[in-house]
């Protein structure tokens, strides 16, 4: 994995919500750029998340007014990279068993811890976040927070899906059943996180040529 500083994220993302319209794709892709940096590595993913909410509270705070919209868009933006980045380990995992390869049990166990609690993460980041700014941005960032629980997230959904998809796989790896196929296909494709990061770039391509 690339190391990175989280002000990489962070100041692009507090630039761009203290001034910039269209904030749900310019965080998108500000997200999306910083997670393929870190080649997509689940255990990153985290902290790129944290350091992008940083980066949207202190942004909007320098913000003149419609704060509101502004963090709804920039946070819906943030929630599709990170599901898309989700989705890509999803695919890479499928991809390999398409194709009779496997992951090692060590990496896959490491994607699971990672994810296993990314949504409730974000709702986290989010309170802690509107708890440092003040007047109506506190509000709106609770009141997105509270809307967001009720209603869950694209990265709830894509989550979910991927912890089933990665308990099966580890069920499998205990048994056993991918000792020398998981070492085969480490040699072969790369760690998850790599060829994840492969799916990923493809996703984001089409997204950025749907904008257009």
């Amino acid at each position: 994995m690339t190391t990175e500083n989280p002000q990489d994220i962070m100041e692009p993302v507090r630039e761009a919500a203290s001034r910039d319209d269209d904030l749900r794709s310019k965080v998108r892709q500000l997200v999306t750029d910083a997670i393929l940096k870190r080649e997509a590595d689940p255990k990153a993913i985290r902290s790129v998340m944290q350091a992008a909410v940083e980066g949207l509270g202190t942004g909007l705070a320098q913000r003149a007014g419609q704060t509101g919209e502004a963090l709804k868009e920039a946070v819906g933006g943030l929630d599709q990279a990170i599901a898309k980045s989700t989705y890509a380990m999803r695919m890479a995992i499928e991809e390999a068993a398409g194709q009779g390869r496997q992951f090692s049990e060590q990496d896959l166990t490491e994607a699971l811890e990672s994810l296993r609690r990314m949504e409730a993460d974000l709702m986290d980041l989010l309170k802690q976040t509107g708890d440092k700014t003040q007047g109506t941005l506190k509000s709106e960032f609770e009141h997105l927070r509270e809307h967001l629980t009720r209603n869950g997230t694209d990265t709830g959904v894509q989550v979910r899906d991927m912890l089933a998809v990665l308990k099966g796989k580890l069920a499998i790896a205990g048994a056993g059943a991918v000792g020398e196929a998981g070492q085969t296909a480490l040699e072969a494709r790369g760690r998850l996180a790599a060829v994840s990061s492969g799916i990923l770039r493809g996703l984001a391509d089409v997204i950025d040529a749907k904008t257009r």
